[in-house]
């Protein structure tokens, strides 16, 4: 399978963007930008969906960004000035988070941590036509073959995560399987490469249900998708939706089979959505895996620095990634000017190099001299020219008490052996 591309670009809210960013930045062009290594802290941007149906995935990238922030600022920040974060709430929403970034903007980031792929068709040409770096994180299969110089996806796309899923349903002895999924464009943008992945090495789909998120029964859908005794049921759907599905499967007497779900799995929400008992039975989720313990055990400190516990979020490494490289692309290239600095990211994270793991030492060897490949938290951190990276994957189960551990990995050769 290839990794398909499924362009339904917004080109109204992308030109909207454009002509926003040109009538209300005071930035818009590489040759007014004047970024240098400031005397004082270094402005940076989180552009993240805080509030609205899927506010937890915002909240899992803050997690990592300020993980991130804490670590390069507990080593001296860039060469001794430290990062200074503003907010900015998309609402998980593309036209919101035009107005949210040109909100940024007056504060003149270098960088922007976010958004997610809910928002980024609204604001994707804003970065590259204000030369703003942005570290975005979410598995839209659009994004795979994407064009837009400035902005740098630190997390699997879903086409690698839908073949993971695939994989492991299969290999775990289900042949037949059921898809429900929320009738949003992100989410049914999952369905064609997870059912060429899963179809296409044996797998039959019995049912494919679109889910009105957060109605207030799913009754008729549950009797579809379980009329032929499914194996397994493949699964996307916000919490408070979940709830309502989780409560009609039990309330039909369906909740026996298992419900693969993608990154979204692997967090609290969606298994107290089902009940924990339930959970560590019936729910998967899926996440990358950890194979470096320098950078792990960096990002773990870091993150008991920041929030007091050493149980990251799902999808929180891969954030406080992209904070670590902007970090080290801008003391690579000895200036915070995005235009000077944004051709170092893939030199500091991409082979050849001397490998390192944490901040202080990628930055001792940057002043030696030394050409690095940081290998982070969340995997290799190596971008392909589409500014997109990959991973070996993990499938991830709460217990009864609400820890999560890991059930099941698929590895890139079997990821690709997929595709």
């Amino acid at each position: 399978m290839k990794l398909g591309v499924n362009k339904f670009a917004l080109a109204g809210l992308s030109l909207l963007a454009v002509l926003i960013a040109a009538c209300g930045s005071t930035t818009t062009t590489a040759t007014t930008k004047t970024h240098t290594i400031p005397k004082g802290p270094i402005s940076v941007g989180e552009l993240l969906p805080m509030t609205g149906p899927e506010a937890f995935v915002g909240t899992w990238f803050l997690h990592g960004i300020k993980a991130g922030i804490q670590a390069v600022n507990a080593s001296g920040g860039v060469d001794g000035h430290k990062f200074s974060p503003t907010l900015e709430d998309t609402h998980g929403d593309p036209v919101d988070a035009v107005t949210a970034l040109q909100t940024l903007l007056v504060h003149n980031p270098v960088v922007v941590f976010g958004p997610s792929s809910l928002e980024i068709q609204g604001v994707d040409k804003t970065f590259d036509t204000d030369h703003v770096v942005s570290f975005m994180e979410g598995g839209a299969t659009f994004l795979d073959h994407m064009q837009f110089p400035y902005v740098y996806r630190v997390f699997p796309s879903d086409s690698v995560l839908l073949t993971a899923e695939a994989y492991y349903a299969l290999h775990t002895g289900c042949k037949r399987a059921s898809l429900m999924y929320v009738n949003t464009a992100n989410a049914q943008a999952e369905v064609p490469p997870l059912l060429a992945a899963f179809k296409g090495h044996g797998g039959t789909v019995l049912s494919n249900q679109q889910l009105v998120p957060q109605a207030t029964s799913y009754l008729s859908e549950v009797q579809v998708a379980f009329k032929g005794n499914p194996q397994c049921v493949f699964f996307h759907a916000d919490p408070q939706t979940a709830s309502t599905l989780f409560a009609n499967v039990k309330q039909l007497g369906h909740m026996n089979v298992r419900f693969i779900a993608g990154d979204t799995g692997a967090s609290r929400q969606l298994a107290n959505a089902m009940g924990l008992s339930d959970a560590a039975k019936y729910l998967t989720g899926m996440s990358g895996t950890t194979p470096y313990g320098a950078s792990n055990t960096a990002f773990l400190n870091a993150y008991q620095a920041a929030w007091g516990t050493r149980t990251p979020l799902p999808a929180s490494p891969a954030m406080y990634d992209g904070v670590i490289m902007a970090a080290l692309a801008m003391t690579a290239a000895n200036s915070t000017n995005p235009v000077v600095w944004r051709p170092y990211i893939t030199k500091i994270s991409n082979p050849p190099g001397t490998a390192c793991y944490t901040y202080p030492s990628c930055v001792k060897l940057l002043k030696a001299g030394k050409k690095i490949n940081y290998q982070g938290a969340s995997g290799n951190e190596d971008f392909n020219r589409y500014h997109n990276v990959f991973t070996p994957l993990q499938v991830e189960q709460f217990n009864s008490s609400g820890a999560l551990h890991t059930v099941y990995s698929v590895s890139t050769k079997e990821i690709n052996s997929f595709y």
